[in-house]
């Protein structure tokens, strides 16, 4: 039995493109021409689908979206906008929408949309009020999850911003998790790791004999990732070509294998994630404007730990071995004033190898000392960080004194800031350090 798919569009153009471009792909299709006239047709018969407009006479699609939570809640809803504002998309996600489109939407991008909504249907999301995968109760975090519950309730693509540390691969995997693809594959791959050479074979897969040393057939990450979520760490460092190569993947949801004569239709969502700030590297050149906008469905803004020091004794307690005699007040004091350029994942290293080195008796200060014997942590027990710094300032500072004390050795530095190589290196070239 065919899917059946409610259009409510007012042009009367556009109504038409789409009714015979479903009924193409094997859809049954009725259309409506505004949010009266479609919540009627709800009314009559049930829906696979709804897709809307949002400017429309008599009722908008804002409107529209509103009946459907109350009404519907587990009908699917696609907007149409010719408006690219953000907000909208924001509103209408909030409302319930699934994914959106921008007019004009071309065949392939309507197909890849209505796929993910209708996978999203046969496979409804878990989200609940909580996301326990998240330690903290600062006003930052619960930011945080609302924004992971309204991701995960839809399926359009995502944006995970923060500082190293800060766990963005945590919060992708918690949309994952809470949507209706949570039974799919979760994919995780870093860009910075990908061979220039080999961006199409690790992507796209290969078919055996294809080039030389292709002694097999591979899938590929986006084949490896349908009907999944596949998650990119540190976008911004694929080759601009190669990120042009992924806005068409992600427009269009076919893949054409290296060798294949055929592409293939993939179901993915993308969650991207990246520690600097988008409009920087759209300025320096170093991501596509139309690619990040094209992942910005949702955009998640993770806080440093320096922005949450409330929930440091929390995660301080969820780090340390379950049933132990815990921290001393001094140790955890010292561990919410010093700084923590690496963020969560510092502070998980700090409090994990000072349950090593107090073994079975309680934390203290002297403990701290020992697991780290670095810069950072002779200040556990002074009076913290000197006031009037920027934050920028303080990890300027922290990464000096890490290279100071590995003796200009940065992957020494790296380990002790708790951050791979190539972050480091961009740290140093943000700052004029030469090192």
């Amino acid at each position: 039995m065919s899917d059946s798919i409610l259009v409510a569009e007012d042009e009367p153009g556009s109504a038409e493109y789409l009714r015979l471009l479903l009924e193409g792909r094997g859809h049954s299709v009725r259309l409506a021409s505004n949010g009266v006239e479609a919540l009627l047709a709800l009314e009559a018969r049930p829906f696979d689908l709804v897709i809307t407009d949002l400017r429309m006479p008599s009722m908008d699609g804002f409107e529209l979206l509103s009946h459907l939570a109350q009404r519907w809640p587990d009908l699917p809803a696609i907007v149409l906008t010719a408006n690219e504002e953000i907000e909208d998309v924001v509103e209408a996600i909030r409302l319930g929408a699934v994914n959106y489109l921008l007019k004009p939407a071309t065949p392939a991008s309507v197909g890849a949309a209505i796929d993910r909504a209708l996978l999203t249907r046969k496979r409804p999301s878990v989200a609940s009020r909580t996301v326990p995968e998240l330690v903290g109760t600062s006003r930052a975090m619960v930011e945080v999850r609302h924004r992971i519950l309204m991701a995960a309730r839809s399926d359009v693509h995502v944006l995970v911003t923060g500082a190293t540390g800060t766990g963005k691969e945590l919060v992708s995997r918690a949309i994952h998790t809470h949507s209706g693809l949570a039974k799919g594959p979760f994919v995780a791959h870093n860009c910075a790791l990908s061979p220039s050479d080999l961006f199409e074979s690790e992507f796209f897969g290969h078919r055996r004999g294809s080039f030389t040393g292709a002694d097999r057939d591979r899938r590929g990450l986006l084949r490896e990732a349908h009907e999944g979520v596949l998650f990119l760490d540190e976008l911004e460092t694929l080759d601009l070509g190669f990120q042009a190569k992924l806005l068409r993947v992600i427009d269009d949801g076919e893949v054409r294998p290296v060798g294949a004569e055929k592409a293939e239709r993939v179901a993915v969502r993308f969650v991207a994630a990246t520690n600097r700030e988008a409009r920087v590297m759209i300025d320096e050149g170093s991501l596509r404007e139309d690619l990040y906008y094209r992942l910005r469905g949702i955009e998640i803004k993770l806080p440093a730990l320096a922005d949450r020091r409330e929930d440091i004794p929390l995660l301080i307690h969820h780090f340390d071995k379950p049933g132990s005699a815990g921290f001393t007040p001094e140790a955890i004091e010292a561990l919410c004033r010093i700084d923590l350029p690496g963020n969560v994942r510092q502070l998980r290293n700090l409090v994990q190898g000072a349950r090593a080195a107090a073994g079975d008796a309680i934390v203290g200060v002297r403990h701290l000392a020992i697991e780290t014997g670095q810069g950072a942590a002779r200040g556990a027990a002074s009076d913290g960080v000197p006031r009037g710094l920027t934050l920028r300032e303080i990890e300027r500072r922290a990464i000096l004194q890490a290279l100071e004390d590995c003796k200009g050795n940065r992957s020494q530095a790296a380990k002790i800031l708790d951050i791979d190589r190539s972050t480091l290196r961009r740290k140093l070239q943000e700052y004029g350090i030469e090192g």
